[in-house]
This record gives structure tokens, C-alpha cells and sequence, in this order.
């Protein structure tokens, strides 16, 4: 109901005297006189003379009103109690007072206040209005449901009363009565399509897919130019596993409507569902080069049609082309790129994926986890140290709180030759500590390398650590022998670690130099010398210097016996 109103004007009087005229009708809008007829609450109306009661009554209700108006409900309601002692069957000061009371949640007595009000003007809507919102608030449907009845009884001319009764019933899941309302809608207005989508709702509430596709389909025929239905009818097809029927539909969707934006899509669902994944891939091709579908769209629908599996998997070259597709018709190729460079990743053609890392961050460089991506990309291309370094250190400072950066820093320096420097930034990791060994093993890696090259005796106890956390790192353990080869510490210990390196990888040139040089600090040269010999046919390229130094001692060692 839209409530008067008073405006505050310096003309008070109009104000009070318009709001007299209102009231006086009770908000009850034209009237029906003696006579039967409708008139409007524009024509002349014969002047009714008051005695001084009746006006004193109005005058209550006009303070009342004013007093609420200008927010003083206490006193308010209460002039409106005065209004009903003075004349208990004024129903529009028990309508107002009504609703200062559900306001402040009484609402039982706000309740008992509206239907007096009803009774007493059966012909007033407004008054059966409110009391239909007490009713759903108080969640007392069976009233509820009688309270609709009765609007639409007062008005059969107003459509939408018809659906809030529809409501009621299916408030109260009473779905056959909701749904016989709705057909008297339909029975005047015909078929529409708020009424059959919402029959077919109640049908497939009621377990009667069969009805719900009729309404579906009695919609569809009466616009069969409007490809919308049948796109609706295809879908419920397609979700009772018709799936013929469904192709009918979605091929008179492209018959009208060829420009439809989703129809191809909706073409790759039906030939993935009946098992065609070739034909759904070229339908969502071409769907994905519509213009006129937004990126972010293009993005969900992408992410929805294949599992993360398939994504990756069988249907990778497949996601990965739709992808770029989908890129060369978009303005917009930043929403893609996080989503473009982790697919490239996936491939390992991690040099692409950093660039489209790096593109998706100048728009958004508020998520970790594209910083991250990003980082881990550049370190697995390493084609360019300077540019990790960068990054590293600016996502540092916009997430000091996370190790990944520090310890890409800590990589970068290493390889640089400032190992002072790659400690420090690897000991902020350790301090950091590691989440459920997030990094752990790396940083304890790095350092024991860092000390290494340092020549500090540091360095053992992040081998040990690190080979504690993998044990079969073969990698590690060959770094670990060839230190304790170097220190002529623990060697048969290295010759344990070597060995186990060389019969793993038994053509790998620096597992076979290592496991030499061991042999040779054991005074072993003999044994030493088809290894060293094997490690230099092994290197590819130039062999290095280390190499010949090393195969030079040995052959030293030995012809000098």
C-alpha cells in the first residue's frame, strides 16, 4: 500500500485537509455509491456535513498521522488507541495502528487489529494486503493461503494476486491447488511464459516430468518463432536423457535464430553427452569465436564443459586450442591470460606461460597465487635470471609473508655467486618455517650448496636434513658424496651415496666423476679409472676442466706404481 504522506509545506492546512479527504475513504480509492456505479475519485462528490464528533474523530486521526510522520510513534499510537475508544469500528485507525505494532513486532496484536479492520471494510484491498503480509511473516500459511483467496475474490481482474495465491500454495506444498491457480491465469491470458516455466517447476515438484514437459512444450508451440522456448524444451530434454528430441529443438533454435550466441554451445553439450567428443569440440570452437560473447563467459563455459581431468588430459589439445579461439575473438585477452598461462604451464612451455603471468599481473597484482605461477614458471624456463630476481623481490614486498619469493632470490643470487647473500635470504625462509614442508627440502638443498661453496662444514647438516625428508634424491646425494670426497670426510659413506647414483643413472657424466674421485680419495685408482674414463666419453661437449683434473690425478696415481 502506498501510505499518505503529509508535505511539509508552510500550507498545513491543505496538507490536513487533503489528508482528511483520504481518510475519510478509508484508503479504500473509488466507491460505489447507491446507485451501482463506478466513480472516480476525480468527479465532484456531494459535500457530506459532519457533526462535531465525526470531526473531532478526523482531526485525531490527522494529528495521529502527522505525529508519525515526524517519528513519534509512541504518541502516535496512541492517539490512534484514542481514535477506537471513541469509535471502536473505525477500521482505518486500527489498519494504522496495525502496523505501528508490527512494526515493533507485536505482531499478534497487529494481526487481531487488521482482520477487525477487514471485517469491518470487507471491500478495502489495502487492509487484506496487510494482513496477508502478517500472515507470511508469522509463517501461518493455512491463513495465509485464505487471506490470497480472498484478495483475488475482491479483485479477479489483477493477475499478479493469482500468482502471490500460487505462492501461498506452494508455501505450503500444495502444488495441485498452486497449479490450478496459475491455469486460471492462463485461461484468461493464454499461454505465457511465467506461467508454463512455473507449472513445469510444480509438475517436476510433484514427480510428473511428463506434465512439466507438456507445459514446456505447449509454450514452445504457441511462439515457435521465439528460440528461447525451444532452447528451454531442449534443455529439459536433455536433462531426461531425450536426447533426439533435444537435437530437434536445438536445431530449430538454429533454424530461427542462427546468431543465437549459445546454440553452439549448447550443441557441444548434446554431442558430448551422446558421446561425439569430435563434433562437440567443433561446435564449442565455433562458439567460442562469437564476438558477442563476453570473455568471462567464454572463460566459465570453457572451465564447465570439460572436468579438470579432461581438461589436462585427453582433451588438453583440444581445451588448449578452444582457448586460443577464444583469445583471437576477444578484446579483452587479460581475463585469459592467468587462465591461458596455466594451461601453458601444464605443457611446460614455461617461457610462454611467464609472459602470459606477467600480462595477466598489470592489470591484477593483488593474487599470490599469479605471482607465484609466475615465479615458479620463470624458474623452470630460467632463460632470464634478471627478470626472476625482479619479480621476486616485488612480490617480496607486496607479500612479505609468503617464503616463495625469498627463496627465488636466494636461487637467483646463488647462481650469481653471492652465496652470503643467497644464505641470508634462505635463512628468512627457515625462520619463516615451512608449511606441511612447503619449499623445506629446496631451502635445506640451497643452503647445503651455498655452504659448499663456501667451503664451511654447514653445509652437512643440510645434507643430512634434506636426505632425511628424500632419501632417494639421487641428485642430492651425488652433491653430498662429492663434498665429503673433497673434504676426505666420511668416504665410505660418499662411496655408499655415489654408488647408489651411478646404478640409477649408470651413463650420467657427473655421477661417474664423483663415484671416481671417491675411489681415488680411498687410494681405490684402479677401480677409479674405468669410471673417470666412462664420465669423460659420457660428457657432452667440451669436457670440462674438473673432469681432466680429475682423470688426470688418477692416471697420475696409478702409472706410478
Amino acid at each position: 500500500m502506498q501510505h499518505i504522506r503529509l508535505h511539509r509545506t508552510p500550507a498545513a492546512l491543505a496538507a490536513a485537509v487533503c489528508v482528511l479527504l483520504l481518510l475519510a475513504t478509508g484508503c479504500g480509492g473509488a466507491k460505489k455509491v447507491a446507485d451501482g456505479k463506478q466513480h472516480s475519485k476525480y468527479e465532484r462528490k456531494p459535500i457530506v456535513e459532519r457533526n462535531d464528533e465525526q470531526l473531532k474523530t478526523e482531526t485525531m486521526m490527522i494529528d495521529a498521522k502527522m505525529l508519525e510522520e515526524t517519528g513519534h510513534e509512541d504518541e502516535a499510537a496512541r492517539r490512534y488507541a484514542d481514535v477506537l475508544s471513541r469509535e471502536p469500528r473505525n477500521a482505518a485507525a486500527m489498519y494504522e495502528l496495525s502496523r505501528l505494532m508490527a512494526a515493533r513486532g507485536m505482531a499478534d496484536s497487529a494481526i487481531a487489529l487488521t482482520k477487525r479492520a477487514v471485517e469491518t471494510d470487507r471491500g478495502n484491498i489495502w487492509y487484506a494486503l496487510h494482513l496477508a503480509t502478517l500472515y507470511r511473516m508469522t509463517h501461518n500459511i493455512k491463513e495465509y493461503i485464505a487471506t490470497w483467496q480472498r484478495i483475488v475474490d475482491l479483485r479477479p481482474d489483477v493477475l499478479d494476486y493469482y500468482y502471490e495465491l500460487s505462492n501461498a500454495y506452494l508455501a505450503a506444498k500444495d502444488y495441485k491447488n498452486a497449479i490450478a491457480t496459475l491455469n486460471r491465469v492462463e485461461h484468461t491470458v493464454g499461454v505465457t511464459e511465467p506461467v508454463s516455466t512455473q507449472k513445469a517447476k510444480l509438475w517436476t515438484a510433484m514427480g510428473r516430468n511428463d506434465k512439466a514437459t507438456q507445459e514446456l512444450e505447449a509454450l514452445a508451440r504457441t511462439m515457435p518463432n521465439d528460440s528461447r522456448y525451444n532452447g528451454i524444451l531442449a534443455e529439459t530434454y536433455m536433462s531426461q536423457g531425450k536426447y533426439d528430441k533435444a537435437k530437434a529443438c536445438y536445431d530449430r533454435v538454429l533454424a530461427t535464430n542462427p546468431d543465437d550466441e549459445y546454440i553452439h554451445i549448447s550443441l557441444a553439450e548434446y554431442y558430448k553427452a551422446v558421446g561425439q567428443p569430435r563434433k562437440a569440440y567443433e561446435e564449442l570452437r565455433i562458439g567460442m569465436a562469437q564476438k558477442n560473447l563476453s570473455t568471462t563467459n567464454k572463460v566459465q563455459i570453457l572451465t564447465n564443459f570439460y572436468t579438470n581431468d579432461e581438461f589436462y588430459g585427453i582433451y588438453s589439445q583440444y581445451a588448449f586450442d578452444l582457448l586460443e579461439v577464444a583469445m583471437r575473438s576477444s578484446d579483452d585477452s587479460v581475463t585469459f591470460a592467468g587462465f591461458y598461462g596455466d594451461i601453458l604451464m601444464r605443457q611446460r612451455k614455461y617461457a610462454e606461460a611467464a609472459h602470459q603471468f606477467a600480462l595477466y599481473l598489470t592489470r591484477d597484482s593483488s593474487r599470490y597465487e599469479v605471482w607465484e605461477a609466475l615465479l615458479v614458471s620463470e624458474l623452470s624456463a630460467y632463460t632470464d635470471t634478471a627478470a626472476l630476481g625482479r619479480d621476486a623481490r616485488r612480490a617480496s614486498a607486496l607479500f612479505p609473508l609468503h617464503p616463495l619469493p625469498y627463496y627465488m632470490q636466494a636461487v637467483v643470487e646463488h647462481d650469481n655467486g653471492r652465496y652470503e647473500r643467497a644464505i641470508e635470504l634462505a635463512k628468512r625462509c627457515e625462520q619463516m618455517g615451512f608449511d606441511k614442508g612447503y619449499l623445506e627440502t629446496e631451502t635445506y638443498v640451497l643452503l647445503a650448496e651455498c655452504y659448499n661453496r663456501l667451503d664451511d662444514t654447514a653445509c652437512y647438516a643440510y645434507y643430512e636434513r634434506a636426505l632425511k625428508m628424500h632419501p632417494d634424491d639421487i641428485n642430492l646425494m651425488n652433491s653430498y658424496a662429492y663434498r665429503l670426497a673433497v673434504d676426505g670426510r666420511n668416504l665410505d659413506k660418499a662411496e655408499q651415496m655415489s654408488k647408489r647414483t651411478i646404478k640409477a643413472e649408470p651413463d650420467n657424466p657427473y655421477y661417474l666423476d664423483t663415484y671416481a674421485w671417491i675411489l681415488h680419495r680411498m687410494g681405490r685408482d684402479d677401480e677409479a679409472r674405468p669410471y673417470i674414463e666412462k664420465a669423460i666419453q659420457r660428457e657432452k661437449g667440451e669436457t670440462s676442466q674438473e673432469v681432466i683434473d680429475h682423470y688426470e690425478a688418477i692416471m697420475k696415481k696409478q702409472n706410478s706404481r
